[in-house]
């Protein structure tokens, strides 16, 4: 029932150093948690089977706190519950701000505004802000302006817990139900925690961490920093806010009176391979400089007149990477803090000298090729066979028709004015006399391959209307096309063309 503190700049092996103490725990202990965040969950999962060196292991696992609040649940009744995903958030919000337009004097239902009131929401769970909290700041507030618009927040905020009351369960208030209802169950109790990645706590995670330390045998807790002294300076030291986590946490401690365990500084560097990397990452943020004495061999910089220059610069040394000093593209990364600004120069000119490139980057759900046939195809069935649904439908490329017939056919549509209920009748019209019958006939053909699946499927989803049927029709209808198949198959084309391209690259350059 206390609280360790691991510490130690970046690269020391902070993670390394836990895994390790659980790998050796795993025979004499009965439950061991590693809790990161939910984004490095699985790279976690990965490390503590390479590090214990088993197959399995039953009292070790990686966790995620919401993971944990969903066991609880399970315990202490409440998952019955619906819970209440980020579209069901945004379509409740949206529906307050229609209901009680009349009383909202600076917040309408656009789409931006959805989207800020959800994130507000959002923080105001994490951080403990109630409604009560809100209303007292209010009354504190003598700006006309921005009291009109923490009073529609307010409003918002209020009605959106009315809603969700006894109903559902937001992913927002899944810490708090962790935090109250965690001592009803044994799941941590005489357990040893280990927090992970975290670059810092909130209100609801300091609760939670509370908790965990009264019941747990031992909870750990992983801090980049270079020592513990909290009284530093905000503008000259870098790890100032990991030492306001500190103090918080050493705050918890001696409100609760909890035990405070020797914590473990590791004060070696293993993540900087080459000497200059070392030294940039001692001194970097050292008000007194302190010269490099070797050759610098490791570190470059470059000055560039603009980011088109920037890039085209790495471009080459990437192509003189690979030519001349018999690397691969694979192994090469660029890190860059402004993605967007980027991506799209990297795109253009690394493709002007034929690098392949991976973005790591978010992007849009419609993006998906599937999502994009999927929508196409329920834009046909809602358009009734409009032209420009069909058409838009056919150029995505999953029905196995050759783009010339597809233009041809479009060209043959937009003549006769074909749409709606005259796909499904019979083509009759000629494009001129001397058109041929092969070619009505062929028309024909195209037109039963587009139709009678998409009929078929629309006769499916009227028998039950429901989200679960219409769903379960979708997805029949993908395995029926062979989706799946036609995927893999682009895929395995576009892998050949870039092995052409690349072919053809090395045979020139010989």
């Amino acid at each position: 029932m206390g609280l360790r503190i691991i510490y130690g700049k970046p690269g020391s092996g902070k993670s390394k150093y836990c895994f390790q103490e659980i790998a050796n725990q795993i025979p004499k202990e009965k439950k061991i948690y590693m809790i990161t965040p939910e984004q490095f969950s699985f790279t976690a999962e990965t490390k503590l089977m390479k590090t214990i060196q088993n197959h399995a292991v039953i009292n070790a696992e990686v966790v995620t706190l919401s993971r944990m609040a969903y066991r609880v649940l399970n315990e202490v009744g409440g998952s019955s519950k619906t819970h209440l995903t980020k579209q069901g958030k945004a379509m409740l919000i949206y529906s307050i701000l229609n209901q009680y337009k009349k009383e909202l004097k600076f917040l309408g239902k656009s789409e931006e505004n959805i989207d800020l009131c959800m994130n507000a929401i959002t923080e105001f769970k994490k951080h403990g802000i109630l409604i009560e909290d809100l209303k007292k700041e209010m009354g504190k507030i003598e700006d006309t302006y921005l009291k009109t618009k923490l009073k529609d927040i307010i409003l918002i905020y209020e009605k959106f817990q009315e809603q969700i009351e006894g109903k559902y369960i937001e992913e927002a208030d899944l810490l708090t139900i962790l935090a109250e209802h965690i001592e009803e169950t044994d799941l941590i109790q005489n357990a040893i925690l280990y927090f992970d990645e975290f670059a810092g706590f909130t209100k609801q995670e300091y609760t939670v961490i509370e908790k965990f330390i009264k019941l747990a045998k031992q909870v750990n807790i992983t801090i980049c920093t270079n020592d513990l002294n909290t009284n530093t300076n905000p503008d000259i030291d870098i790890y100032y806010s990991n030492k306001t986590t500190i103090a918080k946490i050493w705050n918890l401690v001696n409100e609760n009176n909890f035990l405070f365990e020797e914590p473990v500084h590791l004060n070696e560097q293993y993540r900087f391979k080459s000497e200059e990397l070392q030294h940039l990452s001692e001194n970097i943020n050292n008000h007194k400089s302190t010269k490099y004495e070797k050759n610098v061999e490791n570190i470059e910089l470059f000055l560039a007149q603009n980011p088109y220059s920037e890039i085209e610069n790495i471009a080459k040394k990437i192509t003189n990477l690979v030519k001349n000093e018999n690397r691969r593209y694979k192994d090469i990364a660029i890190i860059t803090k402004n993605i967007d600004e980027y991506a799209s120069l990297v795109r253009a000119i690394f493709s002007k000298y034929k690098i392949p490139v991976f973005i790591d980057e978010k992007r849009d759900v419609n993006q998906n090729i599937i999502i994009q046939y999927m929508l196409a195809l329920l834009e046909v069935m809602n358009k009734n066979f409009s032209t420009e649904s069909v058409f838009n439908y056919l150029k995505l490329g999953f029905l196995e028709i050759e783009l010339d017939e597809i233009f041809e056919l479009e060209n043959y549509c937009n003549k006769w004015g074909i749409k709606q209920n005259k796909w499904k009748k019979e083509f009759v019209y000629e494009m001129e006399k001397e058109e041929k019958k092969q070619k009505i006939e062929r028309y024909n053909q195209l037109r039963k391959q587009i139709v009678e699946p998409i009929l078929e499927l629309k006769e499916k989803m009227n028998q039950n209307k429901t989200v679960e049927n219409i769903t379960k029709c979708i997805y029949g209808h993908l395995q029926e096309q062979k989706i799946e198949e036609k995927i893999t198959q682009k895929i395995r084309r576009t892998r050949r063309k870039w092995h052409d391209r690349f072919s053809k690259r090395i045979c020139s350059q010989l």
